[in-house]
């Protein structure tokens, strides 16, 4: 079994995770320019490679579509074709924003770091990784 890679992207950034090779831990890995993710992904496939992306797209109740779905198709799209073996599953990414600034917040992470740029979008991608791991366990 291989490594899993998660993805919070985002307009301008996307955050970086991945997990181990038994999928037991999810962990941040970067935050990298959406532009640049691509190159980022293979550099990391080639060092040590990956099963499947995961990759965090918003689920609204009443569907449709928010700022970001184009962003993420496009991306899709793009490891598609960089990738055409590797599978790409989809997690709901509702409120992973929240859930990583709660992280900073109890890990004691200053506000000025909190405010940082591209702070939360690993962490965040970490969590949309778990929710994949999660959904896995109980099929």
């Amino acid at each position: 079994m291989g490594r899993l890679i998660g993805l919070d992207v985002g307009a301008q950034r996307t955050g970086v995770a991945v997990t181990d090779e038994l999928h037991i831990a999810c962990s941040p890995h970067a935050t990298v320019a959406t532009t640049d993710l691509i190159d980022d992904i293979r550099v990391l496939h080639q060092a040590s490679p990956f099963d499947a992306i995961v990759m965090g797209r918003p689920n609204l109740i009443v569907g449709g579509s928010t700022d970001s779905t184009p962003h993420i198709e496009d991306v899709e799209k793009r490891l598609r074709k960089a990738f055409p073996n590797l599978p790409i599953h989809f997690v709901d990414e509702g409120f992973t924003s929240q859930e990583a600034s709660a992280i900073q917040r109890q890990g004691g992470m200053k506000k000025s770091q909190r405010r940082a740029k591209g702070s939360l979008d690993a962490i965040a991608a970490s969590l949309i990784l778990q929710r994949h791991l999660d959904a896995q366990r109980y099929l």
